[in-house]
C-alpha cells in the first residue's frame, strides 16, 4: 500500500468514526446494538402516557384523577402576544381572584393574543385555570417583588428579600388547565442586564441563599390545595413549595391534603435566552420542582403523573416541620439532584389530639424513572447535579425520617444512584443529629447508557450511637458497579429476599442476608421526555 492510500484510508476511517460520533444517535441506535444496558426511549411520551384518564387509572392507593370545574366566575381575555412589561395584568387578575373566592377564575386566550404577565398574586380560597394555548408570565420587574430592599439586588446573601409570584392560601386553592406559566428567570431584569439566575449563580461559591421569587408557594394553615395539569417554565427559585393539610385535620384518604397531579416541569424551557446565554440546568440555581413542607406542615398528599426536569431536587421533601402520608406515584424525571427526602429532617409537630410528630414519615414512592440521560446538565456541573434517590441531612437540620419505601423505580445515568447521607454538608456544625429509620428499597434498577462514571451508592448512618436502618434492599440492582462503588458505615442493612447485585460493607456496617434466589432485576423503559426549545439554526 502506497503512502498516499495509506492516508486516504485514514481520512477515510476518521471521517466515518466522526460520522458515527455526531450523526448515529448515542442511544437506541445500531451502533450499540450489542450492549447490554437499557438505551433509547419508549416510542411514547411521557406526557402522552400520563394522559387524562390513563395515568392512575385503577390504582387503589390514588384518589380519582382531578377534572377541571365548572364554576367559572370570571373569564378573563388576553390582550397581548408577548409578555409586554409596559402592560401589566396584575390588577384585573389579582381583583379577579379576590371577588371569586370558593369559584374559579379562569384566563384565555383571543388568537394571537395568548399572553398574560402580572407581578405578585395571591389565590385565596380561589381556582386559577389558565386554559390550553395562554401562558401566565410572572414580570421581570423585581421591585414588584421587594420585601426587605434586597430583591433583585447583586451579592445580597438573604433568602427571604422577595415575595412569591403566586402565594396560594386559605380552603382549597388551586391552580389548573393545560396552559402555562413561565417564570422567565433567565432573561435580564428590567432595568439590568442580569437574570435571577444569574443573581443566584454569583452566590454558589459560598453556598448562599438568593431571595429570588418562587414560582408557587403556599402559606400557613392552607388545605387542599390542587395543581392539576399546569406546565411550569423557569422560576427565580423554586416552582412549588407545598404547605397543605386535610381541611378537617384528618387524613381519610391519601390527596385529602393536597394534590399535585399531570403538571409538567421543564427548566430551562430553552437552551439560549435573549442574550445568547447558553441555558443549562447548572445554570437553573436552585429551581426544586415541588417541595412538600416547605414553609410548614404537609400532610395526607399525592404527587401523581407528573413529568419534572429541572436543575435541582425534582421532588424534595422538606421535613423542616413535618411531613407524613405521602404518596408519590407513576411519575417521570429527567434532569435534576433527585427523588429527595431533605435537606431539613428536624420538624416537630404537636396534633389536635396532643401527639407529637417529626420529621418525615410515612411515604411511598413508586412507578418511577428517574433519567440522566434526558438531556445535557452543564459543562460546569459535577456529580452533584446527577441523582437517583436521595436521603440527606446532617447535625445543623437532623432528625427523624422513617417507614418511607421506594419500590419499582427505574434510573438511567446517575453518579450517584442511591444516596443516603447523615453529612449533606459536612461543613455545617449542629447537635441536631440525623436519625434516619427504616428505609425500603425495593424493585429498585440503575441501567447505564451513556454516563462515563461508575454509579455509587452510599448509606451512610451518623455514628455508632445513630445508626441508619433497617436499610432494605430487596431486588435492587445496579448495572455497572465498580468494586469501590458501595460506601457504607453505621448501618443496619438487610438484602433479599429478592436479588441484590452488591453487598455494603464498613465501619459499623451490619448486613442480614435473607436472598433466597436469583430473580430477574427489574425491567426498565424510559419514555421521551419533554425538551428544552432549540434555537432556530441549530442542528440537532
Amino acid at each position: 500500500m502506497s503512502p498516499l492510500e495509506r492516508l486516504l484510508r485514514v481520512a477515510r476511517d476518521f471521517w466515518v468514526a466522526t460520522f458515527f460520533l455526531l450523526f448515529v444517535p448515542a442511544c437506541g441506535g445500531p451502533a450499540i446494538a450489542e450492549w447490554t444496558y437499557v438505551c433509547g426511549t419508549a416510542p411514547l411520551s411521557a406526557k402522552a402516557a400520563q394522559a387524562p384518564g390513563v395515568c392512575g387509572a385503577g390504582d387503589p392507593n390514588l384518589p380519582p384523577e382531578p377534572t377541571f370545574p365548572t364554576d367559572i366566575c370570571q373569564e378573563l381575555t388576553s390582550n397581548k402576544s408577548f409578555p409586554d412589561e409596559n402592560n401589566l395584568d396584575s390588577a384585573r387578575i389579582q381583583a379577579a381572584l379576590t371577588g371569586c373566592k370558593g369559584r374559579t377564575v379562569k384566563l384565555v386566550s383571543n388568537g394571537h393574543n395568548n399572553a398574560f404577565i402580572a407581578g405578585h398574586l395571591n389565590i385565596d380560597s380561589v381556582i386559577l385555570w389558565v386554559d390550553a394555548g395562554t401562558t401566565l408570565f410572572a414580570s421581570l420587574n423585581a421591585e414588584l417583588y421587594q420585601k426587605t430592599g434586597s430583591c433583585g439586588v447583586p451579592g445580597i446573601n438573604d433568602s427571604g428579600a422577595c415575595n412569591d409570584f403566586i402565594t396560594m392560601s386559605g380552603t382549597r386553592p388551586g391552580i389548573v388547565g393545560d396552559g402555562i406559566i413561565d417564570g422567565q428567570a433567565g432573561e435580564p431584569l428590567v432595568g439590568h442586564d442580569y437574570s435571577w439566575w444569574q443573581l443566584s449563580g454569583a452566590l454558589r461559591e459560598i453556598n448562599g441563599s438568593i431571595g429570588n421569587p418562587t414560582l408557587i408557594n403556599t402559606a400557613s394553615n392552607t388545605t387542599g390545595v390542587l395543581l392539576y395539569r399546569i406546565t411550569l417554565h423557569d422560576p427565580p427559585k423554586f416552582h412549588v413549595k407545598l404547605t397543605s393539610v386535610p381541611p378537617n385535620g384528618i387524613c381519610e384518604r391519601k390527596g385529602d391534603g393536597y394534590i399535585v397531579w399531570g403538571i409538567t416541569i421543564l427548566t430551562p424551557r430553552r437552551y439560549i435566552n435573549s442574550q445568547g446565554l447558553f441555558m443549562t440546568p447548572h445554570f437553573a440555581r436552585n429551581t426544586d420542582g415541588v417541595d412538600p413542607g416547605s414553609t410548614d406542615i404537609a400532610t395526607c398528599g399525592v404527587i401523581a403523573c407528573n413529568t419534572i426536569s429541572t436543575s435541582d431536587d425534582q421532588i424534595a421533601i422538606k421535613g423542616g416541620h413535618w411531613v407524613s402520608d405521602l404518596i408519590i406515584a407513576h411519575n417521570h424525571f429527567g434532569t435534576g439532584h433527585g427523588m429527595s427526602i431533605g435537606s431539613e429532617t428536624y420538624g416537630t409537630y404537636i396534633s389536635p389530639d396532643g401527639k407529637q410528630h417529626r420529621g418525615v414519615e410515612d411515604v411511598l414512592v413508586y412507578d418511577l424513572t428517574i433519567d440522566g440521560d434526558s438531556r445535557a446538565v452543564g459543562h460546569d456541573s459535577s456529580s452533584a447535579d446527577s441523582n437517583g434517590i436521595r436521603v440527606k441531612s446532617d447535625p445543623s437540620r437532623g432528625g427523624l425520617v422513617t417507614n418511607i419505601t421506594f419500590r419499582d423505580v427505574c434510573m438511567r445515568d446517575q453518579a450517584n444512584a442511591i444516596l443516603v447521607s447523615t453529612a449533606y454538608n459536612p461543613l455545617f456544625p449542629g447537635n441536631l443529629i440525623p436519625e434516619f429509620g427504616t428505609l425500603n428499597f425495593e424493585n429498585v434498577r440503575h441501567v447505564t447508557c451513556m454516563e462515563l462514571k461508575q454509579p455509587v451508592v452510599t448509606l451512610e448512618g451518623y455514628s455508632a450511637r445513630s445508626r441508619a436502618g433497617p436499610i432494605k434492599l430487596d431486588n435492587v440492582v445496579i448495572d455497572n458497579m465498580g468494586p469501590q462503588a458501595v460506601a457504607a458505615e453505621f448501618a443496619d442493612i438487610r438484602l433479599g429476599p429478592g436479588r441484590t447485585n452488591f453487598v455494603p460493607s464498613g465501619t459499623g456496617v451490619v448486613v442480614t442476608n435473607e436472598m433466597t434466589g436469583n430473580g430477574p432485576a427489574k425491567e426498565c423503559v424510559f419514555p421521551k421526555l419533554p425538551a428544552p426549545e432549540l434555537p432556530p439554526d441549530w442542528l440537532r
